[in-house]
């Protein structure tokens, strides 16, 4: 009896307790799952901004390790340094034996600088960085080369670079994560042509008979070249001397390698808008340029690289052509020349961009200050429309001024810009041929300003193409060349302020873009068909071998608007600010182009900027940088006559 009761109240009490216990455990598995859903993600969040602070933090201690090296030497390392070697050419930056010819490099300089000397006393500097003494200094991985957010820098992903017919095993290569600002120049280093002038370019110096290879961009130092702090004409707090890159997503992948003196490896290089490799994280997908990449594409496929975010193209097997690439949301750190660390955003201006990493800057166009201006993403309005009175229907087909510059009147009317040439279609979303309407007639130069026109006004002549370098007596009838744009916007006011001007009633500027192609297209819609040779009736000769020499103004026939030259001899600047998606938003009635940027639009020889080819604008320049085949033709308009 006593049995049974007691089995009986434990049964009770177990059912009660089992009741109880089900119930706190369903709240115990929702408070869990509440935790779990408000805590993995800020633990998350919390992992990923130490990593990020980390990032920093290693940036902000290469600063202060160049810093140490400049106050050693006098100027910062050279971005690598490059040897011949047993290689019989000097052309170094077009060789596949990249392990023969790489030594130094910015970050192997800075060991000792960043409390790395047990790395750097086993560098045998007279050594490749590749050569098998140096291997335990490439295999290694000091963590002030290294972002943590980057989850492709591992131990278990080096770069394996493999000589091309060689049973040699594969020489590995620790990953790094930043890269000297060798420069947004374009890759170019030619001097260029009537058809093809370069814009912002490198240098190339190859002196055979010095056995000297040196390679310069506009960044703070090249290959072979080193430069100090007082050739940063942009000042330190707008100058960015090291940029965060990504490590390679697979061993093919030669990106991201702290010790090996490449572009692409620790050096970004002609990431600026000459080229398609433009602004931080560029997802075009012929984006950069390096060694092995359509190994990396026959690999891993096109697609797995695109959804990586790591594009290269897979035809151009060179080191040519790196931007900065990181894993943080939305944008990249930059090291700037006073050793302050800042974010830069993906929707970074192209041109702003550009600047940034130009040492050629003038202090003045960056004097906002980088804060100030990395907070502004675009200006999407639109420039003033000029102010000059409208010509009045019995103007004259033509007008001579006081330099017997002859100027034709170009009607009003509609036109379709941007049409691509035959074969170059179709266009890109930002460039889509659209309508413009030039709503007044304007005066336009029936050739461009000659430098006798030029020395009249400026008491100067900077052209290239002089006696001195060419076979004529004078050159007085050549276009004016090598000049900036600041130079031909100032060559204008000083005309307009001439006293026969004024009292003429006169004033000059330069054309906008819009009323540049709508005078070289003089009406005919048809799409261009790019010449397969040069053409004497015009001087065109875009894309042809050679191109027309620079001649006298005039010397081809006009086209339908009587406009000399404007396919022919040298390219013209125009009025425009540069800014690459502008005509997706541009109004059509006269437009304008943006209201700010740093880079002026140059046109000539034709529309080429379609397809593939819009996203390499290589003759685009900033206003105070100047070509030998880069000139300029006026418009002139009309003002109340001084009294």
């Amino acid at each position: 009896m006593l049995r049974s009761q007691i089995d009986s109240g434990v049964s009770r009490y177990t059912n009660l307790r089992c009741g109880i216990s089900i119930v706190e455990f369903l709240i115990c598995v929702v408070v869990v799952a509440l935790l779990v859903a408000v805590g993995v993600p800020a633990i998350q969040n919390a992992r990923q901004s130490a990593r990020t602070s980390q990032c920093r933090q290693r940036l902000a201690q290469i600063g202060m390790g160049l810093d140490g090296y400049h106050a050693a030497h006098g100027k910062f390392p050279a971005a690598a340094v490059w040897k011949p070697g047993p290689l019989s050419s000097l052309a170094l930056h077009a060789t596949k034996r990249i392990d023969i010819v790489t030594y130094d490099n910015w970050a192997l300089s800075l060991l000792p600088y960043l409390d790395q000397t047990a790395i750097a006393n086993q560098w045998n500097q007279d050594l490749p960085i590749a050569d098998p003494a140096n291997r335990s200094v490439r295999t290694a991985s000091p963590t002030v080369f290294s972002c943590p957010v980057d989850s492709f820098n591992r131990p278990d992903n080096p770069y394996r670079f493999t000589i091309s017919e060689s049973s040699a095993p594969p020489i590995e290569f620790a990953r790094g994560n930043f890269g000297f600002n060798g420069g947004t120049n374009g890759n170019r280093a030619d001097d260029g042509s009537t058809s093809a002038p370069p814009g912002d370019r490198s240098t190339l110096i190859l002196d055979e008979e010095r056995g000297e290879f040196r390679y310069l961009g506009n960044g703070i130092g090249g290959i072979n070249w080193p430069l100090s702090r007082d050739e940063l004409k942009n000042g330190l707090s707008t100058m960015i001397v090291i940029d965060e890159l990504r490590a390679g997503i697979d061993p093919l992948d030669p990106r991201g390698v702290w010790s090996f003196g490449q572009i692409g490896g620790s050096i970004t290089w002609a990431h600026g808008i000459n080229g398609d490799d433009f602004a931080p994280n560029n997802q075009w997908p012929r984006a950069d340029d390096v060694q092995g990449c359509g190994e990396l594409h026959r690999h891993l496929g096109t697609k797995a690289i695109m959804d990586a975010r790591m594009p290269c193209v897979d035809y151009v097997d060179a080191n040519q052509q790196a931007t900065a690439r990181s894993q943080h949301a939305g944008g990249i750190h930059a090291l700037f020349a006073d050793g302050r660390v800042r974010f830069i955003s993906d929707a970074i201006d192209p041109g702003l961009w550009h600047v940034l990493h130009s040492r050629e800057t003038p202090a003045e166009v960056l004097s906002k200050g980088p804060d100030v201006l990395l907070s502004i993403t675009n200006d999407r309005n639109d420039a003033a429309a000029s102010r000059a009175l409208e010509w009045p229907d019995d103007a004259p087909e033509s007008i001579r001024n006081s330099l017997q510059m002859e100027f034709v009147l170009i009607p009003a009317g509609e036109f379709e810009m941007g049409v691509p040439d035959v074969g170059f279609g179709p266009a890109l979303a930002d460039t889509t041929p659209h309508p413009v309407r030039i709503t007044r007639p304007y005066f336009l130069g029936k050739t461009e300003v000659t430098q006798r026109q030029f020395e009249a006004i400026m008491a100067s002549n900077p052209s290239y193409h002089t006696p001195a370098t060419t076979e004529e007596e004078s050159t007085a009838e050549f276009p004016v060349e090598q000049v900036t744009w600041n130079e031909a916007d100032d060559f204008c006011r000083r005309l307009s302020e001439t006293a026969t001007e004024r009292a003429a009633g006169r004033i000059y500027r330069l054309p906008t873009e819009a009323e540049w192609e709508y005078a070289c297209r003089a009406g005919v819609r048809e799409p261009h068909k790019l010449p397969e040779r040069r053409i004497a009736t015009t001087g065109e000769a875009a894309g042809v071998q050679p191109a027309f020499p620079v001649g006298p103004v005039g010397a081809f026939p006009a086209n339908p608007f009587g406009l000399h030259d404007m396919r022919g001899n040298v390219w013209e600047w125009c009025r425009d600010r540069f800014d690459r998606d502008y005509y997706a938003r541009s109004p059509v009635a006269d437009p304008q182009g943006p209201a700010t940027g740093f880079l002026k639009v140059i046109r000539g020889s034709d529309w080429i900027f379609v397809g593939e080819k819009c996203m390499i604008n290589y003759p685009i320049m900033p206003p105070w940088k100047h070509s030998a085949f880069v000139g300029f033709r006026v418009i002139c308009e009309r003002t109340v006559p001084a009294k």
